[in-house]
């Protein structure tokens, strides 16, 4: 939180500087101008190399099955996997081009007064490296057997939680496979300790699948 603030301050302050310089150019100050952008350009150099530092030195952060990874008031912990070749209902059945992974993850609210859901979030498989998407024709298929299985961006009650499972096509030999939580690209990557770059990002490992 405090690194949040720290990075609204900096923007607030970029603002008001960005202003002034254009107020020192239109009244005929250009060098004075010129030299308060340029120590504005510094200042960003310094605190963006903070930011890529401290991503670059940030260990991996696992977290165990059944175990909550939170965004503020909502958390979402991978309770249960299922592997599969082929999904859907007899009139709709599809065939995994290598194996289908079937991740349910508990979407839950830890908020005490509003309706609370995390928009933008997607779910990533992520094994050594590379990244597999949801697959759209499995899910939907998924989703026509199985109605009740809720998507991750639930809007939800103080307390509430539901299960959305997330339906992946992978290789057969993918190892140590992980899910991954992102909100792609954020204000976040420019906040300390936020940035996802330049490591290993936040896994939920999964559970040993039957």
């Amino acid at each position: 939180m405090i690194f949040d603030l720290l990075f609204i301050f900096f923007v607030l302050i970029s603002l008001v500087l960005c202003v002034t310089a254009v107020v020192f150019a239109v009244g005929g100050r250009r060098d004075r101008a010129k030299r308060l952008l340029a120590s504005l350009g510094i200042c960003w150099i310094v605190y963006l190399s903070i930011v890529c530092l401290v991503a670059a030195v940030t260990p991996q952060q696992i977290i165990p099955a059944n175990q909550d990874l939170c965004f503020d008031d909502m958390c979402f912990a991978v309770v249960n996997v299922q592997t599969a070749y082929e999904l859907g209902p007899s009139n709709q059945r599809v065939r995994a081009k290598g194996v289908f992974r079937i991740v349910t993850v508990r979407v839950s609210s830890r908020a005490r007064r509003r309706v609370q859901s995390e928009g933008g979030l997607r779910a990533i498989l992520w094994s050594a490296g590379r990244e597999y998407e949801t697959s759209a024709w499995a899910q939907s298929a998924w989703k026509a057997a199985h109605p009740e299985t809720a998507p991750l961006t639930s809007r939800l009650a103080p307390g509430q939680s539901v299960l959305s499972d997330q339906v992946f096509d992978i290789p057969p030999d993918a190892l140590d496979v992980g899910l991954v939580l992102s909100h792609g690209f954020t204000p976040g990557y420019f906040v300390i300790g936020e940035c996802p770059l330049f490591h290993k990002p936040t896994t939920l490992r999964l559970p040993i699948s039957p």
